[in-house]
């Protein structure tokens, strides 16, 4: 048996943590603007849910206002505009429809493979969507396995994007950015055009999330579609890459559910608003420099938002399951990249 260091551990341990305490700090002015608009546009409907008490709506305000943010092609005020709305209002239409699929078994399970495939499509470069694909499937898989959802939730979700979208436009008026746009019209007619990842890996990631939320519903888990929530966000069509975001997940996850547990536990309303102000800001930095750190600012801000919609009286075993479903997904991840990792091989072999 050939015999490892300790120190490669340490090396590998020092590689995770370089990110947080490198000396040269290296976020960039762009960065620090839309960490702002993450802040505000993350931390108002939390503030508005907290004075007048309507913890629901504030929540859902809350994670629009995410998905807007995200979504951001950063271009023109125009394409930022149509962008963002359709793709909100494109979510909210696949939660709907996730709704109408409940009971309907054969036919739900047709969707998630469908919007499974086209999530798998876009490559690491179609940013808009990627993501979008990703939400897409995410909405449709949460409403058939429970997650609130109604008239009213998409409403609050789809104006907390439009109080984003309005931030978003206020920022680039008063105040430009160096940042690299990118095109969503560009994106698409790349992937109608056939610059995709393939059918292996379109096949393999709805396959994957079928697997592993019917494991997480055989083991009784309170929200089986957080499974495959993790799925779609850390696999990826690099392998390495895919492992790396396993650790990242996993480790990131952990300490973002710890901290989110002690800020509902001990913080109050308004002062929760505070704590998704302040890790909301570095989502725009976390997106470029970490996926650890990616991974634990929005856990924090995710879970705190999902658990002030669950106030007054709130659930704090929420944060376990969340942290097991996490473990679930990316046990899922593991077996299907041995497991393509494997076909790799044999291909090469023949070939």
């Amino acid at each position: 048996m050939k015999h490892v260091r300790p120190t490669v551990f340490l090396d590998a341990f020092y590689t995770h943590l370089t990110p947080f305490i490198s000396t040269e700090f290296d976020m960039f002015p762009y960065e620090r603007a839309r960490g702002l608009l993450f802040s505000l546009g993350m931390s108002l409907p939390i503030l508005y849910g907290a004075l007048a008490q309507d913890y629901v709506r504030a929540a859902f305000m809350t994670l629009g206002a995410l998905l807007a943010l995200l979504l951001d092609p950063r271009s023109q005020a125009l394409k930022q505009m149509a962008a963002i709305v359709i793709g909100v209002l494109a979510v909210i239409v696949s939660a709907a429809l996730g709704l109408t699929l409940v009971g309907h078994s054969q036919l739900a399970i047709a969707a998630l493979m469908i919007f499974g495939f086209l999530a798998g499509q876009p490559k690491p470069e179609h940013a808009y969507w990627g993501l979008l694909g990703k939400y897409l499937a995410t909405a449709l898989l949460l409403a058939q396995l429970g997650f609130p959802a109604s008239a009213s939730i998409g409403i609050a979700y789809f104006a907390g994007a439009l109080l984003a979208l309005m931030l978003i436009l206020l920022q680039g008026w008063m105040y430009k950015t160096d940042e690299i746009a990118h095109s969503p019209n560009n994106e698409f007619f790349q992937i109608i055009k056939g610059d995709t990842n393939g059918p292996l890996y379109g096949l393999t990631l709805p396959l994957t999330i079928l697997a592993a939320t019917i494991s997480a519903d055989w083991m009784h888990v309170t929200q089986p579609g957080w499974v495959g929530l993790t799925i779609l966000f850390v696999m990826h069509i690099d392998d390495r890459l895919s492992w790396h975001h396993l650790w990242d997940r996993i480790l990131g996850t952990l300490l973002g559910i710890l901290i989110a547990y002690i800020a509902v536990r001990y913080i109050d309303q308004i002062g929760l608003a505070i704590v998704v102000a302040l890790f909301a800001f570095w989502i725009p930095y976390s997106l470029r420099k970490s996926y650890l750190l990616f991974s634990l600012v929005i856990t924090v801000t995710v879970m705190v938002a999902i658990n002030f919609a669950l106030l007054p009286k709130g659930d704090l075993q929420l944060m376990s399951w969340r942290f097991l479903d996490t473990l679930i997904g990316c046990f899922w991840v593991a077996i299907a990249l041995i497991m393509t990792h494997g076909l790799h091989a044999r291909k090469a072999k023949l070939d």
